[in-house]
């Protein structure tokens, strides 16, 4: 009977861990990962004063046993402009905290920025680190440093863009049929990867050469500026007609700007670089538009296409894939009477490409001009990059399959070198009196492409 008696504290205490709740014994599996109810806590209050804006995130155990959160910190540490705020306390690290099966807790996250100090950068980004058994997981934390104005899901009329403040689409944006929508010389855009500019009505950018609208991803830092897709980019809805797009660079799209208005007002792109589109640079359907003095470089489909029929202009352009990270399976320069996949084919179809340049490095793109169907076409004085119209296209002042000399494609610089065949071999177009940048043209003998060469 004492042996029993001995036992029966031990027989006890084993019921009682046999009895404890399941959502509160501490899994060690690496495999039980923590659920958040955002991936990213963005703070896009437009700050106009100086002051914080708190956000919260809650923090999931989805497991039916609990977990040990190791530690929840700031990836900036005590540099971080973010506070958290956990279990009413503020803390840059918390340690140790346990989470039922299937409970939840709230972080409060805060940041203060001034928006009036000049340096600020436009982007302050950190994260929100998760250690848990063994695994790390985060949040990402993104706030505007400067006052802006934003724009976020939002039909608009006739309105006007202006200079100074940046504006920030920050998803769907579009322009009713029958408004215009005028951005200013010198207005800076800046997207997020939900964020897309439809225009059902007119579209006027005005920049200038010494005052450019620029169109670009939201991240400012290094590694993003030729980051590709990182927003949608510009489309020419059914409705719009008579836009003009003068003097803008559009970047970091999926493609940059895509045009279907058949039978409607056209669409001018003059003095534009069009950079870093995940697909298409222009793409077009059935549509009329004319590009001059413009750019398009390194895009990961069509850097110009007209599908479906319409009347194209390409004229003193430069369209180009040096040093592409993306790869590439069509060529550079398309167009067709018809549509790829549709039933819509044999529609009218008229091209002309002068005084342009289409070419790329590496052995794998040959074929950069891609003309199928029955085009109504001038092509002269160009510089393409072509094994299957060698014979066709090699008149008409059009140089094939030579190497343009650009300045320096290391530095994506493709101005023109002092040895540019490109030189003096245009032909002068009438009410085209100045490049890319500005500079005038030569009356008698200007150059090929977008940049007329300037004596170092």
């Amino acid at each position: 009977m004492r042996y029993l008696l001995a036992i029966l504290p031990l027989l006890f205490l084993l019921s009682m861990v046999g009895c404890e709740p399941k959502d509160e014994v501490v899994t060690n599996d690496p495999g039980a990962m923590l659920q958040f109810s955002a991936d990213t806590v963005l703070f896009d209050t437009v700050f106009v004063t100086q002051g914080s804006v708190t956000r919260r995130l809650k923090v999931y155990n989805p497991q039916k046993n609990a977990v040990r959160i190791s530690s929840i910190s700031l990836g900036g540490a005590n540099t971080s402009p973010y506070k958290l705020i956990i279990n009413g306390r503020e803390t840059p690290i918390a340690s140790n905290l346990e989470l039922r099966g299937q409970d939840s807790l709230y972080i409060l996250v805060r940041v203060n920025i001034n928006p009036a100090t000049q340096n600020q950068p436009f982007l302050v980004a950190d994260s929100i680190l998760f250690q848990t058994n063994g695994n790390q997981q985060n949040v990402k934390l993104v706030a505007y440093g400067q006052d802006a104005v934003f724009h976020q899901k939002s039909v608009i009329g006739t309105t006007t863009w202006a200079a100074g403040k940046p504006h920030v689409l920050l998803d769907t944006v579009l322009l009713r049929e029958g408004a215009t929508l005028t951005i200013e010389k010198g207005t800076r855009i800046f997207a997020t990867n939900k964020a897309v500019l439809l225009i059902n009505g007119t579209l006027q950018v005005k920049g200038t050469p010494e005052e450019r609208v620029t169109f670009s991803g939201i991240r400012r830092e290094p590694a993003y500026v030729n980051a590709p897709g990182q927003w949608e980019g510009i489309r020419i809805l059914t409705g719009s007609q008579n836009n003009t797009i003068r003097y803008a660079d559009i970047r970091n799209t999926i493609r940059g700007i895509r045009i279907g208005n058949p039978g409607k007002g056209g669409t001018l792109v003059e003095g534009c670089a069009i950079q870093y589109a995940f697909l298409d640079g222009i793409v077009a359907f059935t549509s009329d538009v004319k590009v001059v003095n413009t750019l398009i470089q390194n895009c990961g489909q069509y850097s110009f296409g007209g599908l479906g029929g319409g009347n194209y202009e390409v004229l003193y352009s430069t369209i180009v894939n040096y040093q592409n990270q993306l790869q590439r399976e069509t060529p550079a320069f398309v167009v067709a009477d018809f549509i790829p996949g549709t039933d819509i084919r044999n529609q009218p179809t008229q091209l002309r490409l002068v005084n342009s340049i289409v070419s790329s490095d590496g052995s794998n793109y040959i074929n950069e001009v891609l003309l199928e169907g029955n085009i109504s076409s001038e092509v002269t004085n160009n510089i393409l990059r072509t094994d299957a119209y060698k014979s066709t296209l090699n008149s008409n002042g059009n140089q094939l399959n030579i190497d343009p000399k650009f300045k320096d494609v290391r530095k994506q610089d493709f101005r023109l070198d002092t040895l540019s065949p490109a030189t003096g071999a245009a032909k002068p177009l009438p009410g085209i009196g100045k490049d890319f940048k500005g500079i005038n043209r030569s009356s008698t003998k200007p150059d090929i492409g977008a940049f007329e060469r300037i004596i170092d």
